[in-house]
């Protein structure tokens, strides 16, 4: 995660933020985060792309490599080409290590061509950015026509409580809500958004193990309760946009 801060601002390492066998969620959430977030966000990515077959796909941010190495591991030839990134050298290195292909990336200029990967993936990175709508550009211009993205929910209490305690400070974390997400993506030259979808997801905190069963089956539940899904801490973002020419060229 992370990208060019703002001048002044304090900028923590990668190991800071990570380390090579915990990522930050997991800090943050504790065993649920192995038992139940990572395989929702695998199976995200796979209701999202598993119909297709040897598509390219570009992460923004990948932290220590868990959800990558995760959704790796489901692949039955829906990938082809899966490339990770992150902002600080020494997480680059990590994901190497760790076997991924990976490259150091600003997520705000990324190092890719035009319409390089099938679809930019962004897992938990927009809201630590200081530019989300540079970000926004950079994962249309890089991807075919559509971006997945988990996000920090604006519009739930609890998670804009925890932005306020010093972990999630130091982190530089900043919720947005549907139609803040939504704005970030629209009005950029030479491209349309075609479809928007956004929707609550996940609920996790962390807790004692022997209330892990209750917390399991309260976030299968959670999504889809009225009103009350909207307090989830995160929420899923699917973006279908199309290329224009730009007049004069």
């Amino acid at each position: 995660m992370k990208t060019s801060s703002t001048a002044g601002k304090a900028e923590p390492s990668w190991a800071h933020i990570h380390s090579e066998d915990v990522s930050w969620r997991k800090q943050l959430l504790g065993d649920i985060d192995g038992v139940f977030v990572v395989p929702r966000y695998v199976k995200l990515f796979y209701d999202t792309f598993g119909a297709g077959s040897r598509q390219d796909f570009f992460e923004v941010g990948s932290g220590n490599g868990d959800l990558s190495r995760a959704i790796l591991a489901a692949n039955r030839g829906e990938i082809r080409r899966y490339v990770a990134s992150e902002y600080f050298e020494e997480g680059v290195a990590w994901l190497r290590k760790s076997g991924l292909e990976a490259v150091r990336a600003d997520a705000c200029n990324l190092p890719c061509g035009d319409s390089e990967y099938d679809a930019v993936l962004d897992f938990d990175v927009m809201h630590h950015v200081d530019h989300p709508r540079d970000m926004a550009r950079e994962l249309m211009r890089v991807g075919r026509g559509c971006a997945l993205l988990v996000e920090s929910n604006g519009l739930s209490l609890p998670r804009r409580l925890l932005e306020l305690t010093p972990g999630h400070r130091a982190a530089g974390e900043k919720s947005y809500t549907p139609k803040q997400y939504r704005s970030f993506f629209e009005g950029h030259p030479g491209f349309q958004v075609t479809g928007f979808a956004i929707y609550p997801f996940l609920f996790p905190f962390r807790c004692p193990k022997w209330l892990l069963p209750m917390l399991v089956r309260f976030n299968r539940r959670v999504e889809k309760i009225p009103v009350l899904k909207w307090q989830c801490s995160s929420v899923a973002i699917y973006v279908e946009y199309r290329r224009e020419r730009l007049s004069g060229r």
